[in-house]
This record gives structure tokens, sequence and C-alpha cells, in this order.
């Protein structure tokens, strides 16, 4: 058992949500003294108490997450808590989009596009600085591969001139041996997995899984992991091989 991570995961939460340790106490009717030793790591409270804490801190199951971590003993190596640390020690990647290219292969003019349409509100240098940040970020991790699935009909939707730019980018993409795309066919479409989802590939074996939500990119738990791998493992099967996926690019040049 290792309280610290519980400890640490409440404290953090608590200040987040602007609350002293007396307030949380009385909103979740135990006791200070209960509450201190928890942030104290003086022990572990009681599943039933850190779900009530989960709740009334809204933190959406991640405060239990940690509780069932310290309990079992598991901690999140420092690469799992942060997207960042997760590329950057990751070897290989497969990113499942059931509705877009993958950020790492978009092409300038796509990403912009989907800039300006999310948030219509930003400066034309904003958009130009995200997309910039978007379209070269696969060029700042150079060991990371990646094994993209995508439908079809994503391509068939671009305006003719974006369309032919984002096909040249997979394409030189491919060339450089880092990256291999599976299309999936016309007329069929991904049930699995519900949202952008990417599995990072560590050389310890370990993995780590990253889907994208209306709220931004969210780490999964390891709970997750079983039915997210299932579903990007289905995905990639009903995708084409990346051969003739790579035919069918070169003939939309």
């Amino acid at each position: 058992m290792t309280p610290e991570i519980f400890a640490e995961a409440l404290t953090c939460a608590r200040e987040a949500a602007g609350l002293s340790q007396t307030q949380l106490a009385k909103s979740a009717s135990l006791s200070l003294s209960s509450l201190n030793r928890w942030e104290n790591s003086g022990s572990l409270p009681r599943r039933e108490n850190a779900e009530t804490l989960d709740r009334i801190l809204g933190c959406g199951g991640s405060l239990l997450a940690r509780h069932q971590e310290a309990k079992d003993g598991f901690t999140l190596p420092p690469w799992a808590r942060s997207l960042s640390h997760i590329e950057a020690e990751a070897r290989a990647a497969e990113a499942v989009i059931p509705n877009m290219v993958p950020g790492y292969l978009q092409s300038p003019s796509l990403a912009s596009l989907l800039f300006t349409t999310a948030r219509p509100w930003m400066s034309e240098e904003e958009t130009a600085k995200l997309t910039a940040l978007r379209c070269g970020r696969l060029h700042q991790l150079p060991h990371l591969r990646v094994k993209a699935a995508f439908p079809m009909f994503v391509l068939d939707a671009l305006p003719e001139e974006i369309r032919a730019e984002q096909v040249t980018v997979l394409l030189k993409w491919i060339e450089t041996g880092r990256v291999a795309v599976h299309l999936v066919p016309r007329g069929s479409i991904l049930l699995t997995p519900g949202s952008a989802t990417t599995v990072y590939h560590f050389p310890n074996g370990e993995v780590a899984i990253a889907g994208d939500w209306s709220g931004g990119t969210v780490l999964a738990e390891r709970s997750d992991h079983p039915a997210l791998l299932g579903g990007v493992s289905s995905a990639l099967a009903a995708a084409l091989p990346a051969r003739e996926s790579r035919e069918i690019l070169e003939g939309l040049r």
C-alpha cells in the first residue's frame, strides 16, 4: 500500500476546488482529523469515503483511480502522467481516428481548417501558431513510429486543394519509413473506438492510451486499457494493408 499517491491527488484536487480541509470535511461528512491524516499519507480512506471525495471534488473518477493504485501498490510512472512525456518516451504509436486524419499526419491546410472551424474567435496569428505546432509535432519526435488508421471518406470529403496537399503529406511520411497508413475502405465505418484513440508503446513493454474528447486529450486509466486495446485492434483489422493503402493514396495525387 502506497498512500502517498492518493494523498498528493487529494490535496491537489481540494486546493483546485478552493476548499480548506475543514470545508471539505464538512461537505463530505467526514472528520477533520481523518481528512488531515489522508492528506499526510498516514493512511488510506475506505473506498466509500474515496468515492464521496471524488464526487464532491468533481474528479470524475480520477481520485478514485489514485485510491485504487495506492491500495494495490501500483503507481503511475512519470511518463504516464503527461502526454508530452509519453510522446517523448514512446517508440511506437497506433492512432485510430474514426472521422479525421490523425493530428500527427495532418497537412497545414487541413489543420488550419480544423482550428478555424473549432475556434472561430482566434486570430489568424494564433491559428497559424497552432497549425505549426500540430504539423511539426512528429518532426520533434524522431524516435516515434506511427501506425495510423482512418476512413477513406475523410479524404473524399475534403476540398480538392486540401485533399491534394493532405495526400502529399501522407505519402511523404510513408516514404520516411516511420509511418504506416491503413485506410478504412469506402462504405465501411469504425464502430470502435468511439473517439480518436492513440496507443503508445514503450521499450519496457508498457503502454499508455490517450483519447481525444471535446474537452481535450484524456489519458486512460489502466482499468480501461483492455476495452480500448480491443477497439484499436478491431479498427486495424478492418482497415486495408499498408501497401494497398499507399497505392490508393498514390492514385489520389
